[in-house]
């Protein structure tokens, strides 16, 4: 078969397809963003106090979020293969209790503090609403990503997340230029980018006949039990991600400086775990919907699994080669020295993608004691690599306990995931020919 027609059979190939939909939709975001910091970092435009002023919000609203989430979106992902209609309608409608009330408190808590918030942070009052609301549109943005990938509807996810890109960034554009909005309007853009999402969210769940079901206590209790190793598991991933550069931060006397370049090689390595989470939104609800059949094909799930190791091995050697050539065309020298470290922040995010891969086991039957353990072991791993390298060895030693923070965990997660993958990895049984038919 020559190039072109192998090219042309694999642009014809359904399972192809939707990758690329998963993949270019996630990217096209990431690049749209990237390219306009040249923009949103002009103090024409936004000077840098104003962006830290967005970055507080930002981070405000990653804070919230395994709050407003709870434990309702990753149920969301597996409970729709479980659940038959009448049920997952039921189930889906509750659902939506935590995330509303979480709002009005969240509400409530912000306008007491606001004061305390203005003066410590300079936080402006409209934080006080403005916060809850964007991180109940953004639960209800992921709610309509998760069931568009259950339903394997990869254009509506395609759709969506560009509509959202377009509508952030263009409008966040043209108030901060032409407006002269400055950060006000960088707010402004995702604000309501998000709110029209929203809307064709609940449009699509109406459609879909996932509204208005029942509210049922038993979902709201199990939903909240299974919250407290969600939020912990969030909790990890925000400390595993994030603690390096507040322990720089603290470490290092040069108003960030050193922060800045860190962080800046940090966002190149990410692009690895953006394509993971990419092809795992493909994988993902297949693997859900082997494990809840009565026969499981361990079979195909090695297959998923060895051709995903294989598609992010690519990656990881992509961006380890490709990093020092765009730092070299695009990047200004001040941030090359992390170039003697993106190796080892490109292999942990690597170490995370396969680590991840298993947690599609202890998600799906809700593991809450497993996933606990798991989440509170890699931030006592994460936490304790930072304190013990980066004071000696700064940016370097953040990119050393990155990367060893994650090897650890990937072993540690090993360990507790044997059941599941010593089935697909070492003797992987197929379904019956009987069962297929």
């Amino acid at each position: 078969m020559s190039l072109i027609s192998y090219l042309k059979a694999a642009y014809k190939n359904p399972s192809v397809k939707s990758v690329g939909m998963y993949t270019f939709s996630n990217f096209f975001s990431k690049a749209v963003s990237f390219l306009l910091l040249f923009v949103f970092t002009n103090p024409v435009y936004i000077t840098p106090s104003e962006n830290g002023l967005i970055s507080l919000f930002s981070t405000s609203l990653v804070f919230l979020m395994p709050f407003m989430s709870m434990a309702v979106i990753h149920s969301t992902s597996t409970d729709f293969f479980k659940l038959d209609a009448g049920e997952f309608r039921n189930f889906f409608t509750t659902g939506f209790i935590i995330p509303v009330v979480v709002t009005v408190l969240s509400t409530i808590v912000l306008f007491f503090l606001k004061d305390y918030l203005q003066q410590t942070f300079g936080f402006p009052a409209m934080f006080v609403w403005m916060i809850p609301v964007v991180s109940f549109f953004i639960f209800c943005n992921e709610q309509l990503l998760s069931l568009a990938r259950n339903n394997n509807e990869p254009s509506v996810y395609l759709k969506a997340n560009i509509s959202k890109t377009i509508f952030e960034f263009g409008i966040s554009f043209v108030l901060v230029v032409f407006f002269a909005y400055r950060w006000l309007g960088r707010l402004e853009g995702i604000l309501i980018a998000y709110a029209l999402v929203s809307v064709y969210g609940f449009y699509y769940f109406k459609k879909k006949n996932y509204l208005f079901g029942k509210i049922e206590k038993k979902y709201l209790y199990s939903e909240l039990v299974y919250a407290v190793p969600i939020i912990a598991l969030q909790a990890n991933i925000f400390a595993m991600n994030s603690s390096d550069k507040f322990f720089l931060a603290a470490f290092t006397n040069d108003n960030n400086a050193t922060v800045g370049v860190y962080s800046i090689a940090y966002v190149f390595a990410s692009m690895i775990n953006i394509f993971a989470m990419a092809i795992l939104q493909y994988i993902f609800p297949r693997i859900y919907t082997m494990l809840s059949s009565g026969n499981i094909d361990y079979v195909q799930i090695r297959k998923f699994f060895f051709g995903f190791a294989a598609i992010m091995t690519v990656a990881l050697v992509g961006m380890i080669v490709a990093t020092p050539v765009l730092y070299h065309f695009f990047i200004n020298e001040k941030y090359h020295p992390a170039l003697q470290y993106c190796w080892l922040l490109c292999g942990g995010c690597y170490l995370w993608a396969i680590t991840y891969f298993l947690y599609a086991y202890l998600l799906f039957y809700k593991k809450k004691r497993t996933i606990f353990i798991l989440s509170i072991a890699g931030i006592i791993v994460s936490v304790t690599l930072n304190y013990l390298l980066i004071p000696k060895w700064k940016d370097m030693g953040a990119a050393w306990s990155t990367f060893l923070s994650y090897l650890l965990v990937l072993i540690i997660t090993l360990f507790f995931t044997g059941e599941f993958w010593k089935k697909f990895l070492v003797k992987p049984t197929a379904i019956p020919p009987e069962s297929e038919q």
